[in-house]
């Protein structure tokens, strides 16, 4: 690793900074969270690493934010129309993820066929709807079009120029499942000119701080891509929780069967490591109400962290989910775990009134404030540990994948924790009681996702379908769709999805010499047609593997 590598990340409570040379830690900062300006805390920490760092020296900035996840959960999307066309079946209707809909006639199958032709007319006449209903950014979906995307393509120079972004599903997954790339493509555009906005004030900030070096975002996949080149900026989401798998991965051991423990001010992130990697979502994330195509690491949250309100219900002590502020002890009214922390001496802070805060409680539950702050430890503790069940039972009940391969009928059993965030090393003890299992807490736990983004690597996925018995090939992702030869084989396909997805990382900025280039996934068959082979069907799935550029320590 050359030079300074920053990483910054935006958290519920806390926004986090770290610089990163030589595989060490050299500075970390924390500057509190502002849900209403997420530039300003982001710059914030910049500036407080920059009072002791080089700007020359910087190599490298990863942001790891929350913009969409806010965006999408506080609906603060652009007003987004939807074109969908998807032929026989199912009403595409029923798949509207919200806003303008409109459904035009054109289809073509599963092998990429056409079966229906496109509409023009329909087209302009929806396009005309949406520009009277004051609709600035547009999603464009054909159920097939990852096989053939000539319908998206034309709809894309129909709908024409006037408004903010035009988003085509095709080229934002090469997957296969129409309902989650409607989902993706409407997000994808409805948060487009969020993100130029905040990509731009950012890239103007390094300039002004004297940081010349390239800016980065981490995904949803715990892979980072430049800022400025993102196709599909919904995919920034749920970068928080990414950022805390790459910080465990960076800070400590994985190679054996290990639970990720996040512990925030607000909730506790979890996450599995298996075969020495991070699990992935088998389908796609989950981002609000909208079950996407895009590809993220397989995390839950939990309503249970340092700043969840603690009350008594009916005789019993409950911990969250909510947070109504910060802790007694940094001038909140309500208690919390981190004030039975204060109280107990576990950490520093207003110990008077961490006590005052407690002392309602202990009277009700009849016990000391000491005994009160023990038992909302434990209270915490088991909570996270119950989610934690409940996440390896939810793993356990579908296939596995990890971001290298799918662990065929493979069960995972975690045999230790990691533990992260602010109170990880006061909570440790309370949680590994709880879970029963051995609990780590590394170095630099309380900065970890700022790590985590800091040395994540740069990647990329990219789809391949042939269909020799047509006589194309399609690589969405790549925007190639071409003609191929009848003898067009599965080598040749591999070859080709490979070459694509180094030519889509130079363009994007994104060539590491280091990475990894593989083939994750290959199926092919024959295509019958009468009582004969007319060709094959090969089907392949590439990626640049996520991972971290190096330790940390």
């Amino acid at each position: 690793m050359e030079g300074v590598f920053v990483g910054i990340d935006v958290g519920g409570t806390h926004t986090d900074g770290v610089a990163v040379a030589e595989g060490r830690i050299i500075h970390k900062v924390k500057v509190p969270t502002r849900s209403d300006d997420l530039r300003g805390c982001t710059l914030a920490a910049l500036g407080a690493l920059l009072e002791e760092l080089s700007p020359a020296a910087v190599s490298r900035v990863v942001l790891s934010t929350t913009l969409v996840t806010n965006a999408v959960v506080q609906g603060d999307l652009d007003p987004t129309g939807t074109l969908l066309c998807a032929g026989p079946g199912i009403n595409p209707a029923l798949h509207a993820p919200g806003g303008e809909t409109r459904v035009v006639p054109g289809a073509v199958d599963h092998r990429g066929r056409e079966i229906t032709p496109l509409d023009e007319a329909a087209v302009i006449d929806a396009v005309a709807g949406f520009r009277a209903a004051g609709v600035r950014a547009v999603a464009v979906v054909g159920k097939f079009s990852v096989r053939n995307p000539t319908h998206e393509l034309r709809i894309a120079e129909l709908v024409g120029e006037g408004f903010d972004a035009v988003c085509l599903g095709h080229t934002l997954s090469g997957s296969l499942n129409f309902p989650r790339r409607v989902a993706t493509a409407y997000l994808a555009a409805g948060i487009s000119r969020h993100h130029r906005a905040f990509v731009g004030a950012m890239a103007a900030a390094l300039k002004e701080f004297g940081v010349d070096a390239p800016l980065y975002l981490l995904r949803a996949d715990g892979g980072t891509q430049l800022a400025q080149s993102f196709r599909n900026p919904a995919e920034a989401a749920l970068s928080g929780p990414a950022a805390s798998v790459m910080g465990v991965e960076a800070l400590g051991r994985v190679d054996q069967e290990t639970l990720a423990l996040d512990i925030g001010g607000t909730t506790t992130d979890i996450a599995l490591f298996s075969a020495g990697a991070p699990l992935l979502e088998p389908r796609g994330a989950t981002i609000g109400a909208h079950r996407t195509q895009i590809r993220a690491l397989f995390t839950r949250s939990t309503g249970a962290g340092g700043d969840s309100v603690v009350r008594v219900e009916n005789d019993r002590l409950l911990v969250g989910p909510q947070r109504l502020g910060p802790p007694a002890c940094l001038g909140g009214i309500h208690p919390t775990p981190t004030d039975a922390l204060v109280a107990l001496g576990r950490v520093l802070g207003d110990e008077e009134a961490a006590a005052l805060s407690l002392e309602p409680l202990a009277r009700v539950l009849g016990v000391t404030v000491e005994q009160t702050a023990r038992q909302v430890l434990r209270e915490l503790a088991a909570s996270i540990a119950a989610a934690a069940r409940g996440f390896v039972a939810e793993v356990n009940a579908q296939p596995v994948y990890t971001i290298h391969e799918l662990l065929r009928g493979h069960r995972v059993a975690p045999v230790r924790a990691v533990a992260v965030g602010g109170p990880a090393r006061a909570l440790a003890p309370y949680i590994e009681e709880a879970l029963d299992l051995p609990v780590h807490v590394p170095n630099h736990f309380d900065v970890a996702n700022a790590v985590g983004a800091a040395l994540a690597r740069v990647n990329l996925e990219v789809n391949l379908i042939a269909d020799t018995a047509r006589g194309f090939v399609s690589i969405p992702e790549a925007d190639l769709y071409r003609k191929v030869p009848s003898g067009y084989s599965l080598a040749e396909a591999e070859a080709e999805a490979l070459d694509a997805l180094a030519s889509l990382a130079e363009r994007q900025g994104l060539l590491d010499p280091d990475a990894t280039r593989e083939v994750t996934e290959r199926e092919s068959f024959r295509v019958i047609q009468g009582y004969s082979a007319a060709g094959s069907i090969h089907y392949l799935r590439a990626q640049i593997r996520p991972g971290i550029l190096g330790k940390a320590v």
